[in-house]
């Protein structure tokens, strides 16, 4: 665990003198189980955790230099997410006479607006302490060299923020597609939303051959120009299209950062419902985003047709569907 005071917790939270650490403890332990340990995965975490438990310890000189400013990160949004996750057992009092809320003569409980509204702020800067560690190891990693990889083992895992097989590898090439606050946690919510338009949209509409071509090509340090010039409409198709799917099926909008973890839906932990015309406006939303994508692929289609000297293996050109050969035919085509 990544805490064991309450001194350590005033470092990023102003909580009171009479606050009792193992009254929190369970808490952010759940907190360190439902979200750090999944962001950075089980070997990074490990590596984080050992430089908390022992600082002194004989590490090489770049984790020397990375690690406490990961481990600030952490600490601060972890602490967030423990009051956030945490906040209905630690507003009440349990005892064997059941729950109870904490209220005397000196000390009244929150009026219900201000629960929401403070709830919302440990929601709030959680998450974006989430995005931010994400940020961070991003940058850090950026930095490396042929000799030495920073954060390796985030690398490695499966919660890397940059996808280089996909036709829009980084949160920033989708944000300037489709706007998500440069959110690398919606960036990886939207990754398996990106893979069923890519296997169900995009592969169809280019055929195999001019498909396997893109995708070995766009990894390339520099493209071919030709692809240059039409990964813009596959990455505009995509981006809408697997935007509306994940509104469809969360039925949230895309600043929902929890939703890159199973654990948290739209409306877990939220007392009261602020909108509630709400999911029409997903609806509406996902709708829209659709449409959009179609019009994109409809493009992508005339873009493969208009360029035809470059993708001479694009079964759908101009014509092709209609035009025929009308000898002895008892009816005709014209073009």
């Amino acid at each position: 665990m990544l805490f064991t005071s309450i001194d350590e917790i005033r470092q990023f939270l102003a909580v009171g003198a009479g606050t009792d650490f193992n009254r929190l403890k369970p808490h952010i332990q759940n907190a360190e189980t439902a979200y750090l340990r999944p962001l950075l995965g089980p070997v990074l975490f490990k590596e984080l955790q050992d430089f908390y438990n022992n600082p002194e310890a004989e590490l090489p000189a770049e984790n020397k230099i990375l690690l406490p400013e990961l481990l600030s990160l952490a600490q601060r949004t972890l602490i967030h997410l423990t009051y956030w996750s945490g906040f209905q057992v630690l507003n009440a009092t349990i005892s064997d006479g059941g729950f109870k809320r904490t209220e005397n003569e000196k000390v009244k409980s929150l009026f219900k607006y201000q629960e929401v509204e403070l709830k919302e702020y440990f929601k709030t800067t959680g998450f974006n302490g989430l995005d931010e560690i994400l940020f961070y190891l991003e940058m850090e990693i950026g930095k490396s060299t042929e000799e030495t990889v920073n954060f390796k083992s985030f690398v490695d895992s499966g919660a890397w923020t940059i996808l280089k097989s996909s036709f829009i590898p980084d949160t920033n090439t989708f944000n300037a597609i489709v706007f998500i606050n440069y959110s690398r946690l919606t960036f990886l919510r939207l990754k398996s939303s990106m893979q069923l338009v890519e296997d169900l949209d995009i592969k169809p509409l280019l055929d195999e051959t001019i498909f396997d071509e893109i995708k070995l090509e766009m990894v390339k340090k520099t493209p071919s120009a030709k692809v240059s010039a039409i990964l813009p409409f596959i990455q505009k198709a995509m981006a809408y299209l697997a935007t509306a799917l994940l509104m469809e099926e969360s039925g949230a909008d895309l600043t929902d950062k929890g939703l890159y973890f199973e654990s948290t839906s739209s409306e877990n932990n939220l007392t009261t419902n602020m909108q509630p015309a709400e999911s029409d406006r997903i609806n509406f939303l996902a709708k829209r985003n659709k449409a959009i994508g179609q019009n994109y692929l409809d493009r992508l289609k005339s873009y493969l047709i208009a360029n035809a000297t470059d993708w001479p293996t694009y079964s759908g050109q101009a014509g092709n569907a209609l035009r025929r050969n009308n000898t002895d035919k008892k009816s005709f085509w014209a073009c």
